[in-house]
C-alpha cells in the first residue's frame, strides 16, 4: 500500500537567504496577534487558533482580550503550511488542539456546529468571508479541490492562456495573492472567488489595516515581497513556487482530483 507523503511542508530559501526565515516567524506572530484583534475588534464573529504546551498561559490571554475558546480536535502540531490536520490521541509536546474563539458562547456553540458538520460555507460566513467566495470555496471541497488556484484563475476576467494548462493573471491587487500562503505571506486568510472580486478585495483592505497596526514596518516589508512575479503549478500532488517574490522554491503535499495532470499560474505586473 502506498502511504501518503506527509501533509505538512515549508519554504527553501536560495542564496543563503537565512535571514527569511526570521521575517516568516515574525509575520507568523503578528498573524496570530491579528486573529485575536480581528474578533476583539468586532471585525468578526470567531477565529480559529492553535493552542500548544503553554495552554494556561494562552488561555489566561485570550480571558484578557474577553475572548473565550472552545477545543474542536486535537491536532499533531506542525511548523509551516499544512492543508489538513492530522488527529492526535494524546495532548504532550507534539499535539496542538485546534478550536475557535469568540467573545460570544452562542457563537461558539453555533460554530462547533458548523464545523462537526463539514458545512465549509457557514463556517467561512462565520469567519467573516464575503459569501461569494465562500460559496465558490464550498463548491470546491465537495469535488475535492483544496487548492483551487488554477480554478480561481479560471474564474478571473483577463485571464489568459498561455499555453495548455498554463494561465497568466495580470494587473490584479498584491493583497489577493492568496497562493503565496506557503511561504506564510498573505494579507487575506482566505481564497477569493475571482483575483478581481470586489467583496475580497474590500475585505484584503480591512485584514490589511488590521495587520499595519500591528507592524507596519514588516507589512511594508511584506508588500514589497508580494508586489513581484510569481508562479504557482501543481503536479503530481506537488505545489512549487518559484521565481520571486524571494528567489525561494516551496514544495508541499496537496490533494487535488486532478493531480496527475500538471497545471501552472503565472501572476504577472501585480499591483
Amino acid at each position: 500500500m502506498i502511504k501518503d507523503p506527509d501533509n505538512f511542508s515549508t519554504f527553501l530559501p536560495r542564496c543563503g537567504r537565512a535571514d527569511l526565515f526570521n521575517f516568516i516567524d515574525n509575520l507568523a506572530n503578528i498573524w496570530r496577534e491579528a486573529e485575536l484583534k480581528s474578533v476583539v475588534n468586532d471585525y468578526r464573529d470567531v477565529s480559529t487558533l492553535y493552542l500548544n504546551q503553554d495552554y494556561d498561559n494562552q488561555l489566561n490571554r485570550l480571558a484578557d482580550f474577553g475572548l473565550i475558546f472552545q477545543p474542536l480536535m486535537r491536532v499533531k502540531s506542525f511548523d509551516g503550511f499544512g492543508h489538513k490536520h492530522e488527529i492526535s490521541e494524546n495532548i504532550d509536546e507534539s499535539t496542538s488542539v485546534y478550536g475557535v474563539i469568540s467573545k460570544n458562547v452562542g457563537n461558539l456553540k453555533k460554530f462547533k456546529e458548523f464545523f462537526s458538520e463539514g458545512d465549509d460555507f457557514n463556517v467561512g460566513l462565520m469567519l467573516g468571508y464575503p459569501e461569494c467566495c465562500c460559496r465558490s470555496y464550498s463548491d470546491y471541497t465537495r469535488r475535492g479541490i483544496i487548492d483551487p488556484v488554477y480554478e480561481i484563475a479560471e474564474s478571473t476576467p483577463l485571464t489568459t492562456s498561455k499555453s495548455q494548462n498554463v494561465l497568466n493573471v495580470d494587473q490584479i491587487s498584491w493583497k489577493l495573492q492568496i497562493h503565496l500562503r506557503y511561504f506564510g505571506l498573505k494579507i487575506i486568510p482566505f481564497f477569493p472567488c475571482s483575483f478581481v472580486c470586489d467583496e475580497a478585495i474590500s475585505k484584503a483592505e480591512e485584514w490589511h489595516k488590521i495587520l499595519r497596526s500591528i507592524n507596519s514596518e514588516a507589512i511594508n516589508t511584506l508588500e514589497s515581497l508580494m508586489k513581484r512575479s510569481s508562479t504557482w503549478s501543481l503536479y503530481n500532488a506537488q505545489i512549487v513556487v518559484n521565481r520571486p517574490p524571494f528567489k525561494a522554491d516551496f514544495l508541499g503535499y496537496a490533494t487535488s482530483s486532478y493531480f496527475p495532470e500538471k497545471r501552472e499560474v503565472e501572476f504577472l505586473n501585480v499591483e
